[in-house]
């Protein structure tokens, strides 16, 4: 688990987000929302150990995070960034293959064939087995989005955390990521995520992270706090929440601005 004790976050003596106290779990799916400018890059880099706590701490296990190796913290924490484009001509298997980097020795070492299999295995998982011999550079968003989740999963963490996945993706994509943060969520995986849109947290989140003018106003599971006025006010516009069904009966929550 991933405790944050009364923590204060920023930029050198700029304070972005002041005490935050946040628990993130294993096989929960947890997503921070807010306004642009709150604060939520800031407190996703600071839990990847990007940046250090003005004060307070945040323990990993029992361990706090600043006494865990670099080699230590990819091995339990991965990242998956905005889908990027690359100059150099990695293959998606190549691209995948660097999640096992923590496992494979120094920068001279070649992976073995162990780390060869746990990185098609994660591209197995991920149903991407067609694209494996193709340039990273010219996937699809999309495409390179599922790749580069396949990436994280070859660190073997224990926590994904995942910048705003489905940012710059088309409706589709969208929700191919959002069922593979569920399928990660299941396997057991802690994933924590940024997102600008309040139905992925209504819809496929175990816990909500609603940040306004500079802390935490209030965490939960998203069908508990997640209401038309609370949203209303982390957003400063009127919104209201319709409930539809789906073809196989499920329901799907639907925020919307007025």
């Amino acid at each position: 688990m991933i405790r944050i004790k009364n923590m204060v976050c920023g930029y050198g003596r700029k304070k972005i987000l002041s005490d935050v106290n946040l628990e993130i779990e294993p096989g929960k799916l947890t997503c921070l929302l807010g306004k642009n400018g709150v604060g939520k890059t800031t407190l996703f880099k600071t839990i990847l150990g990007f940046l250090p706590p003005l004060e307070g701490e945040i323990l990993l296990g029992d361990k706090p995070l600043k006494k865990h190796s670099p080699k230590e913290l990819a091995k339990m924490i991965s990242y998956v960034p905005q889908a990027h484009g690359t100059p150099f001509p990695f293959s998606v298997f190549d691209v995948v293959l660097m999640g096992q980097f923590a496992y494979s020795g120094n920068l001279l070492s070649m992976p073995g064939k162990k780390n060869r299999d746990i990185a098609m295995e994660c591209i197995q998982t991920l149903g991407i087995e067609k694209m494996k011999d193709k340039a990273f550079s010219k996937l699809s968003g999309g495409e390179k989005q599922m790749v580069l989740i396949a990436r994280a999963m070859a660190q073997q963490p224990r926590f994904i955390a995942m910048d705003e996945p489905t940012s710059n993706l088309d409706l589709g994509n969208q929700v191919k990521v959002m069922q593979v943060a569920q399928l990660l969520r299941d396997k057991g995986y802690g994933v924590i995520m940024n997102t600008h849109n309040p139905d992925q947290a209504l819809n496929y989140a175990d816990c909500a992270v609603l940040l306004k003018d500079g802390k935490i106003k209030c965490s939960g599971h998203p069908d508990k706090i997640m209401v038309a006025d609370q949203i209303s006010e982390i957003y400063s516009t009127r919104v209201e929440l319709f409930t539809t069904s789906t073809e196989d009966g499920s329901k799907r929550r639907v925020c919307v601005a007025l």
